[in-house]
């Protein structure tokens, strides 16, 4: 012991521990207009965090163009309901996902002349004189809301360019892997890199325009149910198949396999003025405004909550896109029963349905609702976070007092809060025996009490004869 004279100090661990927030956002696999992005900034297969519009464009491009996956959920986010952070894959490589266009005779207006197209690889542009084919070395391009503005000298072109064509992606490619040799991962493997970078977790998984597939949707649940091992869980996003009667999904759910507590199903397509999107784009952005009203806490349903839209679409037999109004009671509410969430108009067009997949055959009351489920995994996350550092430590009598005390604590804020009714955490004397504390594994039972939300209001009519008793014995008396 260093010999002491004097007055000294020094710090003592507070026996106690403070959870730790994570922020949540929105896990999306799709395609972007990267030919719009200086070529240092785009990204093919790598996660990118992004939380302001600016970020948005400088590696993803533009919204002109909505049949790419990503400039949708950049407009609904950060334009339509203002809500981030979003984690972004784009799989679209402009090397093979391309096609050749070539237009002939293009008047040439005060100078210049538009190409209404977004997906333009200017670097391919070639464009010749139209009377003497000559190409023109000296045209100025710039990217308009119409399409690539060109700027020339001539009055008449022909032109040639590669364009990008996001119906290239294949579903391979969105579901993607891991390389051994490269130790790189690729389309929805890289959920787990979300925690590695930024020390936050998806709400929510998603994949517009290929989670139909039953291949594709049975991944995004087994990713959902295991991020980084096992440690986290997430929400898959499942978008019907357009083209079906909304009396088919039933059958399609089942054959498809659609059937997961933890799948959250979609109908329809939401168009505004001329934009259409996936539906599960504006379900995840109405989801996480809603759980901003509870600090983040996932404890209610976006249902009956206004989507920014103004008609919802199907696909009729002739391939087209037309509206769809389904009737609350009849229509909207069977599938709101056998586990599909859509939308309705009354008095303005609302998500409506709050079932998981699994509906009506979920049995246990965890697995009925997405706001169960939602719960169930933020509260799994939240703990497993906040306790990683009590990993590998000595179980000592404070340390398991500490631990206990911390975890309800959380608890009673929540509680305290109204976003749980009530909670309480214990060692669980079931999991916990002499085989299980000599391999150092231990488990605590967490308890909750959620909140319940009112899915139906029947207000009951009656008479009371006892009024007109009172009304006629009044008049006796006035007699």
């Amino acid at each position: 012991m260093a010999y002491k004279h004097g007055t000294y100090q020094k710090e003592g661990a507070t026996n106690f521990q403070l959870p730790i927030e994570v922020p949540y956002g929105y896990f999306i696999v799709g395609t972007a207009p990267i030919n719009q992005v200086e070529e240092a900034n785009r990204t093919i297969n790598e996660v990118k965090r992004i939380s302001t519009p600016d970020e948005a464009i400088a590696y993803f491009g533009g919204t002109g163009d909505l049949s790419f996956t990503i400039s949708q959920a950049i407009k609904v986010f950060f334009e339509l309901y203002a809500v981030a952070p979003i984690y972004v894959v784009n799989v679209l490589d402009p090397e093979t996902h391309n096609k050749n266009i070539t237009k002939n005779a293009i008047d040439v207006a005060d100078g210049f002349f538009i190409i209404p197209s977004q997906a333009i690889m200017t670097e391919t542009l070639v464009v010749k004189d139209n009377a003497t084919s000559v190409p023109i070395a000296d045209v100025v391009t710039e990217w308009v809301t119409e399409g690539l503005k060109v700027y020339t000298t001539a009055t008449k072109v022909d032109v040639t360019y590669k364009a990008l064509d996001p119906t290239k992606v294949t579903k391979d490619e969105i579901i993607g892997g891991y390389d051994l040799n490269t130790m790189k991962r690729t389309g929805l493997e890289l959920i787990h890199e979300i925690y590695i970078k930024f020390s936050e977790l998806p709400a929510f998984i998603d994949t517009p325009g290929f989670s139909h597939d039953s291949e594709v949707a049975a991944i995004l649940e087994t990713k959902a149910r295991s991020i980084n091992g096992g440690m986290f869980e997430s929400i898959p996003l499942i978008n019907a198949p357009l083209d079906k009667r909304y009396d088919e999904l039933v059958v399609w759910k089942e054959d498809n396999n659609i059937t997961d507590n933890d799948e959250i199903a979609l109908y329809g397509a939401i168009k505004l003025g001329e934009d259409v999107y996936h539906q599960s784009i504006h379900y995840a952005a109405l989801s996480l405004l809603t759980d901003s009203d509870s600090e983040g806490v996932p404890c209610a349903t976006p249902s009956n909550k206004a989507y920014k839209m103004d008609a919802l679409l199907w696909k009729n037999a002739s391939g087209e896109l037309e509206e769809l109004r389904l009737d609350r009671e009849m229509q909207a509410n069977f599938l709101n029963y056998n586990g599909i969430i859509t939308a309705i108009n009354f008095k303005g067009w609302r998500c409506w349905g709050s079932e998981t997949a699994l509906n009506p055959m979920a049995t246990d009351p965890k697995d009925k609702y997405v706001t169960a489920r939602r719960m169930f995994k933020y509260v799994g996350n939240q703990f497993v976070i906040s306790h990683f550092n009590d990993v590998d430590t000595l179980l000592t009598p404070r340390k398991a007092r500490t631990m206990l005390e911390s975890m309800n604590a959380t608890i009673r804020g929540w509680q305290s809060a109204e976003y749980i009714l009530d909670g309480d955490v214990a060692f669980s004397a079931t999991e916990n025996n002499l085989i299980t504390a000599f391999n150092g594994d231990f488990t605590f039972d967490i308890k909750l009490g959620l909140m319940p939300f009112m899915k139906s209001i029947t207000f009951k009519k009656q008479i009371d004869k006892t009024y007109l008793e009172t009304f006629l014995s009044t008049l006796m008396g006035g007699n």
